[in-house]
């Protein structure tokens, strides 16, 4: 399965490397672009922190720009928190836990 052509280097190997190695259903694989998504933009937050690029976009007399540390810790999460949702198997095969509900959500209990 190719990657996205809407992605950058960073995103293609990361989906490059996940395709190769799993076998992922529809969800997943909505996931890993999700994913893949995210590692693009980690990659243009930390050229911006290098000073390699000082804007997010321009248009006309306009530009964006971000407060990296911010953005990089959120997106940085984000990306981890796609990955682990995969729950993809790791070298003998085993998944990670999956929890069935929420923890802390109860039933309301009737004050008789």
């Amino acid at each position: 399965m190719r990657p996205p052509r809407t992605l950058s280097p960073g995103g293609r190997a990361l989906w490059t490397g996940v395709v190769a190695d799993h076998q992922l259903d529809a969800v997943q694989q909505v996931t890993l672009l999700e994913a893949c998504r995210a590692k693009d933009r980690l990659d243009r937050l930390h050229a911006m922190s290098r000073g390699t690029s000082e804007v997010w976009a321009e248009a006309g007399t306009y530009s964006v720009s971000v407060d990296h540390g911010r953005c990089v810790n959120q997106t940085a999460d984000l990306l981890k928190q796609l990955l682990a949702a995969m729950r993809l198997p790791d070298e003998s095969g085993r998944r990670p836990q999956r929890r069935g509900t929420a923890r802390g959500v109860y039933r309301p209990r009737s004050n008789r």
